[in-house]
């Protein structure tokens, strides 16, 4: 899979962790207070390869201890990602400009090699120098090195580079924001990706990375979702009242830039050889259900 010159795998969306830290206790010597910097909580890392294009995402709810230890459980199934990690591949030239996405899912690799984990290790130390890794089905790593810095807008800006086989050439840009608590509580509305006459509308609840929804599709009845958000994103089950072949699992990303308001895109994940239901637009794996607007 190749976005705009740079070829963007899975396999390079794993996260190295190699820097060592001084921290007491058999952590080099150092105290707990030599760690200023914190990165506990939720992040968005927008990717940008070597053309200026953002190829990816990366949604985390990451968690630091005393030591500047940071970790993020997080798994993938056939359905798609689960946990408190979730990449999502952009089609767009930006984030302003974006068409679609696709999300993460078991065999979504470059060499077919898939145990499931995307949990994140990393190491932040006394500099604020932060490493992490993501181990992306035990076979390829890529690296994010950076700089934290909690009181800078960003707060962690940094590079990223793949020592797997797909990788690809070049070192791609990493920004991290912090995203408060998105998608927010709203209303949100738009129309089918494949049908304009098809209206949706949904009203969304966020409540602590809990998320809720009660929907109308005009064609397809009232809908709800539950699920959980992962900064930026979320990983649901939608279940139709009156049209329940249409339930399952879904998935979204809230785009701040796409919309003043932002805007969800909601997407369903296919697996490797299959087709869009009722003239979707598939992006790789992914099926556009629908870009909803925050009313």
């Amino acid at each position: 899979m190749k976005f705009f010159g740079f070829r963007l795998s899975v396999c390079w969306l794993v996260l190295a962790v190699s820097l060592g830290l001084a921290a007491c206790g058999g952590y080099g010597g150092a105290s707990y207070s030599s760690i200023s910097g914190y990165m506990t909580g939720p992040w968005d890392f927008t990717v940008t390869n070597p053309n200026g294009a953002v190829p990816a995402v990366i949604e985390a709810y990451l968690t630091q201890d005393h030591h500047g230890n940071i970790s993020a459980m997080a798994s993938v199934t056939a359905n798609g990602p689960a946990g408190n990690v979730f990449d999502v591949f952009i089609f767009g030239s930006s984030l302003s400009t974006l068409d679609g996405i696709a999300v993460d899912y078991l065999g979504y690799t470059c060499n077919g090699i898939d145990n499931g984990d995307r949990s994140i290790t990393g190491t932040l130390n006394s500099s604020n120098q932060v490493t992490l890794n993501q181990n992306v089905g035990g076979t390829s790593v890529a690296t994010i090195t950076g700089t934290l810095d909690n009181f800078a807008t960003p707060p962690f800006t940094g590079t990223l580079t793949s020592s797997g086989t797909c990788g690809g050439p070049g070192t791609a840009t990493v920004t991290g924001e912090y995203p408060a608590s998105l998608p927010p509580t709203a209303n949100y509305s738009g129309t089918s990706a494949a049908d304009n006459t098809e209206n949706i509308v949904i009203a969304i609840t966020n409540t602590n990375g809990s998320l809720t929804g009660n929907g109308t599709d005009s064609k397809l009845g009232n809908f709800t979702l539950t699920g959980n958000v992962v900064a930026n994103a979320f990983s649901a089950t939608a279940s139709y009242a009156t049209s329940p072949g249409n339930s399952g699992p879904v998935f979204g990303y809230f785009d701040t830039k796409l919309t003043p308001a932002g805007s969800i895109l909601l997407v369903g994940v296919l697996g490797a050889n299959a087709a869009c239901p009722n003239g979707e637009p598939r992006y790789n794996n992914s099926c556009l259900i629908a870009t909803l607007a925050r009313q």
